[in-house]
């Protein structure tokens, strides 16, 4: 940070004061080459004049030049800037400079052979003294770069599966691409392995630092075929440069494909781009890898079936410009459904998921709605407009807190929203229904959580009276999406801290926005291409849970910074509706296998289709007209278990029976059905604090 405040300091006066040259300090490698060079002259012109003058020279006339050429080499080569250049990174054109040193040189001793009293000797001698000096001056430069040129080898062509290294192919071969590949040569333990280039003038066939040239962006199918023909894994596509409009163009397709692989699509920034700092501040993150903060590596999914699914299919998603939404319309777009309509209640939204996918997936036939799922006719509108085959309701609003403060908000979205989309998916004939949901609808004591878990309870009725497939996923925490964990935690590493934990006890399930969406679609599919599912809820394998704390800690760490030397961390309690930890399965669900690698299915016992009506109707009723304490008494008769937040109940109070909640968590949902009801009130009364 001080030398990037020292840059910005120089950068500044330097609008003020003219530069001028300061001759360079002489270190102890500089003084050691200048006396080699010295000798280097002193030995050229010797072999000069015994190659060159017939019958030998003498002694006499031998050693006056040897001194002359040593000391006029001592001479002339500081003031032509010889010793100005670091050896280590001696370039082109330090070597052309070194050969105008020699070349001034040989053009003096000549000159000075012309007007000596004797006699000098011929001037052939000279241009072979020019020549024998080049390749001795020479080697010791070439040595200081030994590692550089021992590098050069540093990207062996194998087998990228035995290679631990991040595998990336690089596109575009400018400037960017020399000096990051240079970089690559010169560490000794590099945490990227390049395994080809794609540029624009299409050299197939060359290579650049030994790394091949896989052909032009216009050959972007063929090295693909190559790729998978080779069983060779690209982890990350980087792009070099900004790719011009024509190379946009050329490439759209290709980074589509790599983005629905599951590749990281990233870019070199400029060498220029260096960020001014004011007095004080810290320096900005840099670009994290979402995946670096997972203790297990991300799931992999065939998209065989998913395919099937989507292919040629008219497919709607609401609540398209979100966090999971956004990501179901990208990959959903990569595979070439026959109509892709969009439903986004934000008009920011809205506009940025709609300009990314007319950018990236410009063949996709798109439609984007601005709509909210309340309002009925306009769904209504919509839907018998597009006809919709499969639909994705990913509207919902999530935030815990917030929605505990604005109840009657909560419901008409998560429930009434929900209900609108469901009725009138089944209304229009649609083929099926995915219902998104969370694991805060799992033994809830939040207003967020129940009206997830009513959503559940209302697909699931749906699904069971047959007819149109209405499919519940649900799944944790998801890295990165907006308003969540990570980014604040971004935010407030960029603004020096402190970060914000609530509790240094509170653990959540956590995966990455692409691996959540691939699972639902791979579930979604599964379930309508094999009928599997019926009445069931598919409930995501998350892996175990992680503590907030310990991601505060590593996302500290990946910034460069140290925890609590660095960067405060501080406690602020947890917020109302909060639970110190999440469950994927509730006390009253039966876990099964669902047959689907990474989904599990929970089969809860559920509510009556007429039953589960009238109560709904009664809540959007209570919802419409503000009376937020009947919504939540409302929640509470129809989600069992669910008892309202009570701020007035002391934390350690409630966290007496923490020991038994583990020990469910730990053991699924097994210890809990063993506890009596008042208990498990309890219990939920305690994780809400």
């Amino acid at each position: 940070m001080s030398d990037l405040s020292n840059l910005a300091s120089i950068s500044g006066s330097s609008r003020s004061e003219p530069t001028r040259r300061v001759p360079p300090k002489r270190g102890a490698k500089t003084s050691i080459l200048a006396v080699y060079d010295g000798l280097a002259a002193s030995a050229a012109v010797a072999i000069a004049l015994v190659l060159v003058e017939p019958g030998g020279v003498a002694w006499s006339l031998l050693l006056p030049w040897m001194l002359g050429a040593g000391v006029l080499c001592a001479v002339l080569f500081p003031l032509a800037g010889t010793y100005s250049a670091h050896l280590r990174h001696a370039s082109l054109g330090d070597l052309i400079g070194l050969t105008f040193a020699a070349a001034i040189l040989s053009v003096a001793l000549a000159a000075v052979s012309l007007v000596v009293p004797d006699g000098g000797p011929r001037l052939a001698v000279f241009a072979v003294f020019f020549l024998t000096l080049m390749p001795l001056l020479g080697a010791p430069r070439v040595y200081y770069r030994r590692e550089d040129l021992r590098g050069s080898r540093a990207f062996p062509r194998r087998a990228i599966e035995n290679d631990n290294r991040e595998s990336i192919l690089l596109i575009g071969q400018g400037p960017s691409c020399d000096l990051f590949l240079r970089s690559l040569r010169r560490e000794s333990r590099p945490k990227y392995n390049p395994v080809g280039i794609l540029e624009d003038s299409g050299s197939r066939g060359s290579s650049i630092h030994s790394i091949p040239v896989l052909g032009s962006f216009k050959d972007t199918e063929t090295v693909r075929a190559e790729l998978v023909a080779r069983n060779i894994h690209i982890d990350r596509i980087v792009l070099t440069e900004p790719l011009t409009r024509l190379g946009t163009k050329d490439l759209s397709s290709f980074l589509a494909w790599a983005r629905f692989e599951g590749m990281a699509v990233s870019q070199l920034p400029p060498l220029t781009a260096f960020q001014s700092l004011e007095e004080g501040e810290r320096l900005g993150l840099t670009d994290l890898n979402i995946s670096d903060l997972l203790e297990r590596p991300e799931a992999r999914v065939d998209y065989d079936m998913i395919k099937r699914m989507v292919a040629g299919r008219r497919v709607l998603i609401t609540g398209a410009g979100g966090s999971i939404g956004s990501e179901l319309a990208r990959q959903i777009a990569a595979l070439d459904p026959s109509q892709l309509v969009l439903i986004e209640n934000s008009e920011y939204n809205h506009y940025q998921i709609e300009m990314d996918l007319k950018q990236s997936f410009a063949h996709v036939d798109l439609r984007s709605y601005i709509c909210c799922i309340r309002d009925a006719d306009r769904l209504r509108e919509i839907f018998y407009r597009h006809q919709p085959e499969v639909v994705f309701n990913a509207a919902a609003l999530k935030h815990v807190p917030i929605v505990e403060a604005n109840p009657c908000e909560g419901v008409l979205t998560n429930v009434i929203g929900t209900r609108n989309v469901a009725d009138i998916a089944s209304e229009t004939g649609a083929v099926a229904m995915i219902q998104i949901s969370t694991d805060k609808a799992v033994n809830t004591c939040s207003v967020m959580g129940a009206t997830k878990r009513v959503a559940e309870f209302y697909a699931q009725a749906l699904d069971r009276r047959g007819g149109t497939r209405f499919m519940t996923v649900r799944f944790g925490n998801v890295l990165g999406s907006s308003g969540s964990l990570i980014p604040l935690f971004q935010s407030q590493i960029a603004k020096g801290g402190p970060l914000t934990v609530t509790d240094p006890r509170m653990t959540r399930f956590f995966m990455t926005i692409r691996e959540a969406v691939e699972l639902t679609l791979l579930a979604s599919a599964t379930g309508i291409e094999k009928g599997i599912g019926q009445g069931r809820i598919m409930v995501l394998d998350m892996g175990a849970p992680m503590r907030i704390m310990d991601i505060a800690h590593r996302m500290i760490t990946l910034a460069g910074l140290k925890p609590d030397i660095d960067i405060e961390i501080k406690t602020t309690g947890i917020r109302p509706g909060e639970k110190l930890f999440e469950e994927l399965f509730d006390v009253a669900e039966e876990r099964h296998p669902s047959g689907i690698p990474g989904v599990n299915a929970a089969i809860p016992e559920g509510v009556a289709l007429d039953t589960l009506r009238c109560a709904i109707a009664t809540l959007e009723r209570a919802a419409r007209r503000g009376q937020r304490h009947l919504v939540v008494s409302q929640l509470a008769e129809i989600v069992p278990g669910y008892v309202p937040f009570d701020p007035t109940e002391s934390a350690d109070k409630m966290l007496d029976t923490d020991a038994d909640a583990q020990a469910e968590q730990s053991d699924g949902s097994m210890l809990s059905r063993l506890l009596p009801a008042r208990r498990e009130m309890k219990e939920e009364r305690a994780w809400a604090r």
